[in-house]
């Protein structure tokens, strides 16, 4: 049995399928199955990706805090 495997575009609900020279078989089965494109992700920057992922008052209140929190570093603690 010779098996050949070609990926071909359809075009206007059509395809054309070259067999090589060398193909000697007189009737053949055709199994068509759809091909997924693979998906192109862009690169997001993270600050890209999570624009408004909280809201801005969220983000002011998490900004206070983490400057209290930066200042116990500068205290003295002993």
């Amino acid at each position: 049995m010779e098996v050949l495997r070609q990926i071909v575009d359809v075009k206007n609900h059509k395809l054309n399928i070259l067999l090589p020279k060398d193909f000697s078989a007189k009737k053949v089965e055709v199994i068509i199955l759809s091909v997924e494109e693979p998906k192109i992700s862009s690169k997001l920057k993270n600050s890209e990706r999570f624009a408004s992922g909280i809201s801005k008052d969220t983000a002011e209140k998490l900004h206070k805090h983490l400057n209290e929190v930066r200042n116990e570093w500068d205290r003295d603690i002993y």
